[in-house]
């Protein structure tokens, strides 16, 4: 378990939903948030910047490790999903459970 004066980071979990246009054959996600009582509260812990050049552009990527408390809720994010804090929308890469239901870590990154 991750005590409370370690998580000090509100976050708000978004599952995608594919959107397609009728006009055209363009389709978009429409994100919204996964129902909680309150904004979950996270020990979140920043990995470095990674810098990558891809077809000559560059491409600036933050990693970070969020540490959660096991719910049965919580325990339905998956990697599709996505979280929200710090101002910013990181997409969740993986998820472990840690300990028998205890933690669940979620990696997730953002570009820049």
């Amino acid at each position: 378990m991750i005590p409370a004066g370690e998580r000090t980071t509100p976050v708000k979990f978004q599952r995608g939903t594919a959107v397609s246009d009728d006009y055209t054959s363009e389709s978009s996600i429409d994100w919204s948030t996964l129902v909680f009582d309150v904004d979950v509260m996270a020990k979140v812990l920043y990995g470095t910047g990674a810098e990558r050049r891809q077809a000559a552009q560059e491409a600036a990527q933050q990693a970070a490790t969020v540490l959660v408390n096991w719910t049965p809720q919580l325990a339905g994010v998956v990697p599709k999903d996505r979280a929200v804090f710090d101002n910013f929308e990181w997409d969740i890469v993986n998820v472990a459970r840690i300990g028998l239901n205890n933690e669940i870590h979620y990696s997730v990154v953002r570009s820049a």
